[in-house]
């Protein structure tokens, strides 16, 4: 199955699509004397609004991913597995890391790990330290679809970012994206010191 990974980069780029993206472009409409408000939960610059996109986005990606794994080989694994195993990466965490990492649910991460580590994807181990705590890492079979993963997604970023222009535009967005979720979980910790201001 190592083979078929390694030639994953080649056989990703069958599915190239030619034709230009469609990108969606939303336009501020004026109707006689009056604008779309800004502050309005459903505008296109809000953070609801964010939020919707990058839910869309999300299970727009995991779709292509599930094309790529067939493409790969890797049959034996689901798109949302998979993205577990990056959040793996090299790193040799324990459970309690994992969940703070990716912010999972105890039992979804328990039941995640408990597939891929019969798929072989990851090797799990009880702590030196503590024996009733576990250490999990990738194995080799895992690091080896992670590769041809990356092959495969550089492949598809390829269709977006294609120019200098096209590169920062997307640092940009990345880096608001984390700056938004410095904020949100800052928030989340203050918000028991709020005043309530209405009565939900």
């Amino acid at each position: 199955m190592h083979k078929v990974f390694d030639e994953a980069a080649f056989s990703s780029s069958v599915h190239i699509s030619t034709t230009e993206p469609m990108i969606e472009t939303t336009e501020l409409k004026t109707r006689g004397d009056r604008t779309h408000s800004d502050t309005n939960a459903f505008s296109p610059g809000s953070h609801f609004e964010l939020v919707r996109v990058i839910e869309r986005m999300y299970r727009r990606y995991l779709d292509r991913l599930r094309v790529d794994l067939s493409r790969i080989g890797a049959d034996d694994i689901s798109p949302s597995h998979a993205m577990l195993l990056f959040t793996i990466g090299d790193d040799d965490l324990s459970v309690r890391d994992l969940m703070d990492r990716g912010h999972y649910l105890g039992s979804n991460a328990s039941y995640s790990l408990k597939q891929l580590v019969q798929s072989g994807y990851v090797d799990r181990s009880a702590s030196a330290r503590d024996r009733r705590s576990a250490r999990i890492r990738l194995t080799d079979k895992g690091k080896q679809l992670c590769k041809a993963i990356t092959s495969a997604d550089e492949v598809n970023q390829n269709q977006i970012v294609r120019s200098e222009q096209d590169r920062r535009a997307l640092e940009e967005t990345i880096s608001m994206l984390r700056r938004l979720e410095v904020v949100w979980a800052t928030d989340i910790q203050q918000h028991t010191t709020r005043p309530v201001t209405n009565g939900f």
